[in-house]
């Protein structure tokens, strides 16, 4: 009778060893697809205002030791003309170590007309460059003078008419 209690014991931990064994398996499948890495729940996005709208991004890299690029097409959504005057980029161990700012960007001043777009185009130089899959976040500032009618019909860059914008990107960097 004790051998039949030995054999009843035996099995009960051989059918739960296997269980076991495959729950372990599952679960290092699941943790092999990445499903879990902090990059994976954080969403590409680029916010400025409403009425200045980013209309695409992407940051790239060519592969070796070349630089990354990063592209922001912005566009203006007013309701009247606007003088884009700077548009800086400011990002946290980016390129070089600690803050720095990317701009101003070559090309502007520039004129929008009220649904024209603008690409901008940064290189980000320096020893440190992001890995190809890596999330990235930035600060941008975009100045511009409003050229509204009632307030600023010749368009001149005057203080009085200057505004900023402040907002940010979160890109992925892809390999170019």
């Amino acid at each position: 009778m004790n051998s039949k209690k030995g054999q009843a014991a035996a099995e009960y931990l051989v059918t739960y060893g296997w269980a076991l064994l495959l729950l372990v398996a599952v679960i290092a499948i699941i943790l092999s697809t990445g499903i879990f890495n902090p990059s994976y729940f954080i969403s590409e996005e680029c916010v400025l205002q409403p009425d200045i709208a980013c209309t695409g991004y992407q940051m790239y890299r060519m592969g070796g030791d070349q630089d990354a690029i990063l592209m922001i097409g912005v566009e203006n959504r007013l309701g009247y003309d606007m003088k884009l005057d700077n548009v800086k980029i400011t990002t946290n161990d980016l390129g070089v170590a600690g803050e720095k700012v990317w701009g101003p960007q070559q090309g502007v001043p520039v004129v929008l007309r009220q649904g024209d777009n603008v690409t901008l185009r940064y290189v980000i130089t320096g020893e440190k460059q992001p890995a190809v899959d890596s999330m990235q976040r930035m600060r941008v500032e975009l100045t511009y003078y409003s050229c509204a009618r009632e307030v600023n019909p010749d368009c001149v860059a005057n203080a009085e008419y200057l505004h900023t914008v402040a907002g940010r990107i979160t890109v992925r960097v892809a390999k170019g």
